[in-house]
């Protein structure tokens, strides 16, 4: 399958997914993100994970260059590692009070949720294979690379699923084949 199509195929679900959950509730989408907001300063350090060599972490990440992407992450320190992302989407949220919002970086989405005046890293969904997990499995590999990689995991329907933690680290197959990894929340 091609870049372009997995691409199309990815924001055609993302969005099918939005309108089909809120019934077609009002939905904006921009090239433009907002601004991150400046974090408060604070004497805590932060929950971010980070990329160093040989680093186990305890549950799924996605590392986009040397910064880790996890579930329930605060937007506001993937906006300022990541930058601004090449678009951006968001809708009334369904289940939360406030706006769900999708930011496209080249060959992933970061899908957020609100909580409060602050979003949440709600899944990330990798759309092609110029990205990878940090275990190395791309879109494309084969069945056989994600058990040898992970293991036998939990066969539901067409997909592989690993849990750890607090991520399910989820591959569809099709013909044999990755056609989509996503890291979702438990």
């Amino acid at each position: 399958m091609n870049r372009i199509h997995t691409r199309a195929i990815a924001a055609a679900f993302a969005l099918a997914l939005t309108l089909a959950a809120c019934g077609g509730d009002s939905v904006t989408e921009t090239v433009q993100p907002p601004a991150p907001s400046t974090p408060a300063v604070s004497a805590q350090p932060s929950t971010a994970p980070t990329a160093e060599p040989g680093t186990s972490y305890s549950t799924y990440v996605f590392l986009s260059g040397d910064f880790a992407v996890s579930i329930d992450q605060d937007m506001s320190e993937v906006l300022s590692a990541l930058g601004e992302p090449q678009s951006y989407f968001e809708a009334a949220s369904c289940a939360f009070e406030g706006l769900d919002k999708t930011y496209t970086y080249s060959g992933f989405q970061v899908l957020t949720r609100p909580d409060g005046e602050k979003d949440y890293v709600n899944s990330i969904l990798l759309t092609d294979d110029s990205v990878t997990t940090p275990e190395g499995l791309y879109i494309g590999a084969s069945a056989a690379d994600v058990t040898a990689t992970y293991g036998e995991g939990e066969s539901l329907g067409s997909s592989l699923r690993y849990t750890k933690e607090n991520v399910v680290l989820s591959f569809i197959l099709e013909n044999d084949a990755v056609v989509s990894i996503e890291y979702l929340p438990v």
